[in-house]
């Protein structure tokens, strides 16, 4: 490859998974099932949820063409990084904790965004996985519908806009 142009390549992303001789099973590994997982909020506590919807990052592009070179193309460079929104689903139940967060929040009485880990277990509750989540404040609460034709749980749904969300590659490492 051409001088300052980017050499690296799958094969410095590791093999470990690829592998049939991986040192963790003896054997070829497993993903993680993303079933079983807590959400830890800074002033809120620990919760359960059925969902967590919107791990993304993307990165913008900022293409420009460069003179001088002779060069029919267009160089591309990054941009700033945006991240989704996080969309948490769980059961409704008779404590408000979610609503009163949210309410909290537009009344003023909260407006102070909170961090939050996240944290996927396996079978035996060792943490396989952890995601932080940086400077996250409630954008929308949405709460089910209430119908006497259906016995279905109720659910409530909180989205959060956040400036962040980091993987703790220590604890599959731990």
């Amino acid at each position: 490859m051409a001088d300052g142009l980017a050499t690296s390549g799958i094969q410095e992303l590791g093999t470990e998974v690829l592998s049939t001789t991986a040192s963790i099973t003896n054997g070829l590994s497993s993903p993680l099932r993303g079933f079983r997982f807590t959400a830890n909020f800074d002033g809120l506590g620990t919760t359960s949820f059925k969902e967590v919807q919107g791990f993304s990052t993307e990165v913008e592009e900022t293409s420009y063409r460069e003179g001088g070179f002779g060069y029919l193309t267009v160089r591309k460079l990054p941009g700033l990084v945006s991240y989704g929104d996080l969309t948490l689903t769980k059961g409704l139940y008779s404590n408000p904790l979610l609503y009163n967060f949210f309410n909290d929040f537009l009344e003023g009485n909260n407006f102070t965004p909170v961090n939050a880990t996240i944290t996927l277990y396996d079978n035996a509750a060792n943490p396989t996985a952890s995601w932080s989540v940086i400077n996250a404040w409630p954008k929308s609460y949405q709460s089910g519908d209430l119908s006497a034709d259906s016995s279905e749980i109720l659910i409530e749904t909180l989205v959060l806009a956040h400036e962040g969300i980091k993987r703790d590659v220590s604890v599959a490492a731990g």
